[in-house]
């Protein structure tokens, strides 16, 4: 029991919750049988900080469309994910990032942190085709933006549920559109 005492004093001592995203911008646009939107993560300056000394940052992006129903809850039609690990490397004076996009792994590797963060944070272009497909109505996007914390072990995680798994998580809604 001591042990386990000594582990979360330990534990508590090296998670720092810092806000790591000040703002989300959003903008969209309808095109004839789609719909596109474009993100910009406004980082805050103790993740700007972290980042440039060397601590490794992993943010987690959930785009999601949803339809706005007058009495029952929102109706959820799609969404996209996406993951974004910051590394940097001081004594090298490298930065990388790298993504999880679908299917595929990307990594980008900058010389200067401000261009990392500059691509890192931003998602352009995602795109979401099939809009004839869809019922008229009232639509809305959701755009879910995390910052993990450190992962416990496995088994610590399911004993110590009451400690958080993200630093922050912001949300921010577009305004109402109607499809078609």
């Amino acid at each position: 029991m001591r042990i386990i005492v000594i582990f979360m004093f330990f534990f508590f001592c090296q998670i720092n919750l810092v806000y790591a995203v000040e703002q989300i911008d959003l903008a969209f646009k309808k095109n004839s049988n789609s719909l596109e939107i474009n993100i910009k993560i406004l980082p805050s300056k103790e993740f700007i900080d972290d980042f440039t000394s060397g601590m490794s940052k992993d943010i987690h992006i959930l785009i999601e469309l949803y339809r706005k129903w007058p009495v029952i809850p929102d109706e959820f039609i799609i969404g996209k994910k996406f993951q974004r690990k910051f590394i940097s490397d001081p004594i090298k004076e490298e930065y990388i990032i790298k993504s999880f996009e679908g299917n595929t792994w990307n990594e980008k590797r900058f010389k200067k942190p401000m261009d990392a963060l500059l691509w890192g944070l931003n998602i352009e272009s995602v795109i979401f085709d099939d809009i004839k497909n869809y019922n008229p109505g009232k639509y809305y996007f959701r755009v879910t933006v995390e910052s993990n914390i450190k992962k416990l072990p496995f088994i610590l995680e399911h004993l110590f549920f009451f400690i958080p798994k993200y630093e922050i998580r912001k949300e921010k809604e577009t305004e109402k559109f109607y499809l078609p």
